[in-house]
């Protein structure tokens, strides 16, 4: 919450402080060109911290960034199903981990992102491409 907060005052205050400034002072303000760059301000950062917990449990489980070294895209999306079917049961907290069921659906997407992207050969999905 303590980030969203942060985040939300700063924004505020930026908003205000646009608002404060003349029109002569709007044209001397310095230049940044951010259209189309990623707007992280929009990511719930709070949001985040249940996917950290994951991955900290995970580092301790098997190793720091283990998951970095690829594995099949359908044993993460197995994982991901698992803990998104025992969510929608209505269990939030896986009991071996100790973390919230849905936090462990954000880090196995996490993983399938970085699969896809970095790691290719371990897609294994049957497309009909494949067949």
């Amino acid at each position: 919450m303590e980030n969203k907060t942060i985040i939300k005052e700063v924004n505020e205050e930026a908003d205000e402080f646009m608002k404060a400034l003349s029109e002569r002072d709007k044209q001397e303000q310095a230049l940044r060109y951010n259209q189309g760059k990623l707007q992280w301000a929009l990511v719930d950062f709070d949001s985040l911290e249940g996917l950290v917990r994951v991955l900290e449990y995970g580092a301790a489980k098997y190793a720091p960034d283990n998951w970095k070294k690829g594995m099949p895209v359908t044993q993460v999306s197995e994982s991901l199903m698992r803990h998104l079917f025992a969510f929608l049961r209505g269990e939030d907290v896986d009991p071996e981990s100790g973390c919230r069921h849905i936090s462990h659906v954000m880090c196995n997407t996490m993983f399938l992102e970085y699969i896809m992207r970095e790691k290719p050969h371990y897609d294994n999905r049957k497309t009909k491409a494949r067949d």
